[in-house]
């Protein structure tokens, strides 16, 4: 028997009641998509819509909030939803039709509340490192469906897509893939067909009208003008032998001599291809193929065209070696512009911005807010979490550290935000034809998406960001439905173990691998225990390093011993409830792919306090622990990063 026909089976074994929905005429936009599920959810538990019933849902009022996506809900007895606008009503309906219970009163579960945005853009940003895997979802309706259900519940609003970063040349420019540009023939993506590219187009376009439909933004990112191997290459073997070559996958004919005239014309051509876009962002440097000498006639010619094309529309700049006179131009120019950074750098440390930048980087503007937060404001600062480097496959779900991340977002007046999704470099570095892996082996796999595991991750980021005050009930309640009395062992075992990585990033990581395609935290081990002894952390000034301990000088700093002993208490805090919740029965598949997680998490801690006491045999031992966690849950290949440059599988 299915979810839905055991619940409507239990439902008429107790009285039902009667709903009339008042006012349903006037929704409009994402509104409807949360009236569908409410009406949805009515019916999952046996109850009928009729106009003249004994419980009616009014949504009309005389006094609305007046601040974006704000929403009350009220009992006096009839019940009440008064939002500002469609997705204000959205996120009311989206909660009463989680609440929903059976019996005589659907409504019993609904406590009255007010909420409004405390960060006003909520993001998610996700890459398109393999051609393969990024087909698979782009050409997927039901995917977005639900991804995006999952995200217009969670209160998420915005979704990024970064197209190109270090994949051998894909998506270099990425306008051939969806057109070709009529007054540049020359230009093409080699082996694309007209009939593909108005697939992609479509289902590009069909991807916004969905997330419309759910009240969330699309935004997509610019990343490369023009292949030019390289960091572009990220390690691909191969990468830098196709430069002056037509190679299937990748654009041909984009030259210096017509880089900025062909950019221009195909960016007017994007904008009219794909009307609905919310935004665009680009990135500005040399690693988007852009020589020096060229990006600033490159960047005012660019930022005239999108003045002209789409007044109006949010452009977002990437920080990494901006210079101010760039940033200047596009303001002179009109645009609506902001400028967007790393908030950490390439990995995800703990949740407050970087008390001190690495010296390498301190004028580059590479990561860190750096000399962005100049008076008087003239400009929004957008803080991008790149996760996506530290989180690639375990889970992570932290409530505390999405409330103090959220409130560190609002530095310089910020209001915006974005999280890297889970597996976001699933396949970098694979062949680009080559089929996509599952990450987990048949009989461990409880979800028709992967991104479906991962959904206490986006709930977090954005019930929290939207609400800091969120009470913790909304997740209790889930674990608990989901995993019975084992679920609040499994949600605390999470949440103790989501604060391993971000530790492991700030007081315990080599500041050598901190790109994305360089280092992973979840897997490596950091290198040889002189390298591990020796090397520059990435937090240098709230943790001493082994190099710094050994000299004996006193210290403000947390010691490496006192940093170990938090991974050896945390490790077994984390062991103990994933202890409690195998006893409480976790049997399911998802209960024992969290098992799973949690103790390889805890063994990744018991590794790390042990190298920070200098003890390699104890920290032999605990990798082996990881191995012996992770059993045969996970596929044995898992392709995450770039081989060539010392990334594990």
């Amino acid at each position: 028997m299915s979810p839905l026909a055991l619940a409507l089976f239990l439902a008429a074994a107790l009285p039902a009641a009667d709903i009339g929905i008042i006012g349903s005429e006037y929704l409009k936009g994402p509104a409807l998509h949360g009236l569908t599920k409410l009406t949805t959810a009515l019916q999952s538990k046996g109850h009928k819509l009729t106009p003249k019933a004994k419980h009616r849902i009014q949504l009309t009022c005389t006094n609305p909030p007046q601040s974006p996506e704000s929403f009350t809900i009220q009992r006096t007895p009839q019940f009440t939803i008064c939002a500002a606008d469609p997705r204000g009503y959205m996120y009311a309906l989206l909660d009463i039709a989680n609440n929903i219970s059976s019996g005589p009163d659907p409504f019993k579960n609904i406590k009255p509340t007010t909420e409004s945005p405390y960060l006003a853009e909520r993001g998610i940003s996700i890459y398109t490192m393999h051609r393969a895997y990024f087909e698979s979802r782009l050409h997927d309706a039901n995917h977005w469906k639900r991804y995006f259900d999952m995200l217009a519940a969670s209160r998420i609003n915005t979704f990024t897509i970064i197209f190109g970063y270090e994949n051998g040349g894909f998506m270099a420019p990425l306008y051939p893939y969806f057109f070709n540009v009529e007054t540049f023939p020359q230009v093409r993506l080699i082996g694309i067909t007209p009939q593909q590219q108005q697939k992609n187009t479509a289902a590009l376009n069909t991807l916004i009208q969905l997330a419309h439909e759910r009240g969330i933004d699309v935004i997509p990112a610019v990343w490369d003008h023009i292949y030019r191997g390289g960091v572009q290459g990220g390690g691909i073997e191969g990468a830098n032998s196709t430069l002056g070559k037509d190679t299937p996958g990748l654009v041909s004919g984009v030259t210096s001599e017509n880089l900025t005239a062909y950019t221009k014309t195909a960016l007017q051509q994007f904008v009219k291809t794909f009307p609905s876009i919310d935004g665009i962002e680009f990135r500005m440097h040399a690693e988007s193929g852009l020589k020096p000498e060229e990006m600033q006639s490159f960047w005012h010619d660019v930022f005239g065209i999108m003045a002209k094309a789409k007044p109006g529309l949010r452009i977002t700049l990437r920080a990494k070696e901006l210079p101010d006179a760039i940033i200047n131009d596009a303001l002179q120019q009109g645009l609506r512009a902001r400028v967007e950074t790393k908030y950490w750098m390439e990995q995800m440390g703990l949740p407050y911005h970087p008390t001190h930048i690495n010296r390498q980087n301190q004028h580059e503007r590479r990561h860190g807010y750096a000399d962005l937060l100049t008076y008087p404001q003239r400009y929004k600062v957008h803080w991008r979490l790149w996760n996506g480097g530290t989180t690639r496959l375990l889970l992570w779900a932290d409530p505390e550290y999405v409330r103090r991340f959220a409130a560190s977002a609002r530095l310089y007046d910020g209001n915006s935000f974005d999280v890297n999704e889970m597996l976001a470099t699933k396949m970098l570095g694979e062949p680009h034809d080559k089929s996509p892996f599952f990450i987990h082996t048949p009989a461990y796999r409880f979800y028709d998406y992967e991104f479906e595991r991962y959904w206490h991750f986006y709930q977090l980021w954005g019930r929290l960001s939207y609400n800091p005050d969120t009470p913790a009930e909304l997740w209790e309640r889930e674990f608990q439905q989901r995993f019975g009395n084992a679920g609040l062992h499994l949600m605390r075992g999470l949440h103790s173990a989501s604060g391993i990585l971000p530790r492991i990033v700030a007081a315990s990581y080599r500041y050598q691998l901190f790109p994305t395609t360089r280092g992973w935290a979840e897997m490596m081990t950091q290198g040889t225990p002189t390298q591990f002894a020796t090397a520059e952390g990435s937090d240098t000034e709230q943790f001493q390093s082994l190099r710094d301990a050994a000299s004996g000088q006193p210290t403000s700093k947390r010691t490496p011993a006192e940093t170990s002993t938090w991974f050896r208490n945390t490790a077994t805090a984390v062991l103990n409830h994933a202890a409690a919740a195998e006893k409480a029965g976790a049997k399911s598949k998802e209960a024992q792919t969290i098992l799973t997680d949690l103790r390889i998490l805890a063994a990744l801690a018991q590794f790390h306090s042990a190298r920070l006491l200098v003890n390699e045999p104890q920290a032999v031992e605990a990798w082996r622990n990881i191995v012996k966690a992770a059993g045969d849950v996970y596929s044995p290949d898992l392709a995450f990063g770039v081989h060539r440059v010392g990334f594990p599988r």
